[in-house]
């Protein structure tokens, strides 16, 4: 065990503690160390004591180390088992009460140390005193009649178009108080920010301005504003609700969603979701508030779905002839192809077909054999359309794209993916009026802010991908493309080549209305037990098989898969996955426990 490291045992059987100065106060202190995750007994002087309180930021000295720690008790009685040492400095004040209980919940919640929520609700910088709150002359005027609404229910989710401003929704919940507001950008919290400044709201932009936000004013910020020092709560809304960015990447795999939930609910203040696309979880959990279906419908923008099932093979794997039109005619257009290297999906190359296994998966050609990347499941290479024995990968990258249509268009085309080191220099200040192409991953839709067309080069490889939330962030990637090119009354476009042109989640984008696919898909995840109605967590790592070697799958908790060292867990809700997992003896070594991945 990493404990190990700082010889926590004790060195005798005898009682080692000395007398306390008169006044003396004994705190408890959370070390900041999530190898550990243990509290220790410091004590403090008579004249430190009222500086010190609950939450507090200090130094300590741990087994000849200085570390940082949170005091989360006061008064308690000294153990035995250590020496009780004087706290070293009180550095900053830190996460009040409410908030550190928020973060025990939390480490339980996604099976991690208490430490690393308590690093994200802590101040970036110290902070030795609060400011004093201003008083506002009233609310701010909300015009949008179906703001308001937002907050009529204890969670309200709200299906707005893609191209709705949400200041509404914002000014509404400031209306209310202490209102605690997220966004998945810093981009998108920092212009909403200046939006509601501009409407005589006083706004702490999350960490930044962390002592504002402790003293109550309005907050607003990314996934870590969740642990924001405001409060009680008098509203709390969450903005693209069903942005992956809300989860974070690194173990403990926590959501801001989920957390801001918790701390509405804590608080009783009603909280809101907004969202083009609402998750099925945010479906599952709240009131649906709509805006009526012409001002849904209005805020989409033309989707045109072109079916490449009958296109000739010989004209190419990425173009169709309409695109060849749209690319040639000056627009900017921004191309989308999540493919940079070989591609899964193959095609008959006779009728066109994609070749779909039983799980719904594109199948790969592996040599003579079809293979299903989900089951594993083997077949003869023949379509199933037309009988055919001559099958196609479908194999152009992003970097192909980019050359054959620079031939093309003899224009200049600007490649751009995730991992591009010069993507800003090489975007520029584009506005929409440059007249540029773009070709890019789904990177591009978050490096560009407006664009004429946006064109999904082959939409197919995200509905079929090996994902049970594959059609949900399929149709949240057309929903990002509405955001740039606007509404159809502004001549916003959206071009999607598949040779799947029924797929449900097809039709929903071209018909502006996203029920069309949700409502099937909360029935198939019900019949297949998976989220929202089951909860799910992922256990790797160089320790994983010595963990799970030790893990009694109880109480409705069961394993469900492992492949390629990674094992699946199931269980009926939260609770009981998270309890089953903290039960079971953590070894040495790298583990990494994923609750609720978004990319399984």
């Amino acid at each position: 065990m990493q404990e190990k490291l700082f010889e926590l045992e004790p060195e005798t059987d005898e009682p080692i503690q000395p007398r306390l100065p008169d006044g003396a106060v004994v705190v408890r202190v959370l070390i900041d160390e999530p190898a550990i995750d243990r509290e220790f007994d410091y004590w403090v002087d008579a004249d430190t004591a009222p500086s010190v309180r609950i939450g507090s930021i200090v130094r300590v000295d741990l087994r000849g180390r200085r570390v940082r720690g949170w005091v989360v008790e006061r008064g308690v009685e000294p153990s035995n088992d250590f020496e009780v040492r004087k706290v070293s400095k009180v550095s900053s004040l830190g996460p009040p009460p409410a908030l550190i209980d928020l973060c025990h919940w939390a480490a339980g919640r996604w099976v991690g140390s208490t430490a690393r929520f308590m690093r994200t609700a802590s101040p970036p910088n110290n902070v030795t005193s609060l400011p004093r709150r201003k008083r506002l002359a009233g609310p701010p005027t909300v015009t949008d009649d179906l703001a308001p609404r937002a907050f009529d229910n204890p969670v309200s989710v709200i299906r707005t178009s893609p191209t709705d401003d949400d200041t509404a929704f914002a000014l509404a919940a400031a209306a209310r108080g202490r209102a605690l507001i997220l966004t998945p950008s810093l981009g998108a919290a920092q212009h909403l920010a200046l939006r509601l400044r501009r409407a005589g709201v006083e706004v702490a932009l999350w960490d930044r301005d962390w002592a504002a936000s402790a003293a109550g004013t309005v907050t607003v910020g990314t996934r870590a504003a969740a642990f924001a020092p405001i409060g009680p709560l008098d509203a709390v809304l969450v903005l693209d609700e069903h942005d992956e960015r809300y989860q974070e990447e690194a173990s403990p795999t926590w959501n801001a969603r989920d957390v801001a939930l918790e701390r509405a609910r804590r608080d009783d203040a009603p909280c809101a979701l907004v969202s083009p696309v609402p998750s099925l979880e945010a479906l599952r959990l709240g009131t649906l508030v709509e805006p009526s279906r012409r001002r849904q419908r209005d805020g989409w923008p033309v989707v045109d779905i072109v079916d490449r099932r009958g296109d000739d093979p010989a004209l190419g794997e990425w173009c169709s002839p309409a695109l060849t039109r749209l690319v040639v005619d000056g627009r900017s257009v921004a191309c989308v192809l999540n493919r940079k290297g070989r591609a899964r999906i193959c095609v008959c190359n006779q009728c066109g077909e994609l070749a779909r296994g039983e799980s719904g998966s594109a199948l790969m050609l592996e040599g003579e054999r079809l293979v299903d990347p989900v089951t594993g499941a083997q077949r003869p290479v023949v379509c199933d359309a037309c009988g055919s024995t001559r099958m196609r990968r479908l194999k152009l990258g992003t970097g192909g794209v980019a050359e054959e249509l620079a031939a093309l268009t003899r224009r200049e085309v600007v490649e751009i993916s995730a991992d591009a080191q010069d993507t800003a220099e090489r975007v520029g200040r584009f506005d929409g009026d440059d007249r540029r192409l773009f070709v890019g991953t789904e990177a591009l839709l978050h490096r560009i802010e407006s664009v004429d067309v946006v064109v999904f080069l082959d939409i197919d490889q995200e509905l079929l991908a090996p994902r049970f939330r594959a059609g949900e962030q399929a149709l949240a990637l057309i929903a990002r493309a509405a955001r740039l090119v606007g509404p159809k009354s502004l001549g916003g476009r959206i071009v999607v080549q598949t040779r799947m042109p029924d797929h449900p989640v097809l039709k929903a984008a071209a018909l502006g209305d996203p029920a069309i696919f949700t409502d099937d898909e909360m029935e198939l995840r019900a019949e297949a037990r998976m989220p929202p109605h089951t909860a799910l967590a992922a256990v790797s790592g160089e320790a994983a098989e010595e963990f799970m070697s030790a893990f009694h799958a109880v109480g409705g908790v069961e394993v469900i898969g492992n492949a390629d060292g990674r094992w699946l867990v199931r269980a009926q809700d939260h609770d009981s996955l998270s309890s089953a997992l903290r039960a079971t003896p953590r070894p040495s070594g790298r583990l990494r426990i994923e609750i609720d991945p978004q990319r399984l």
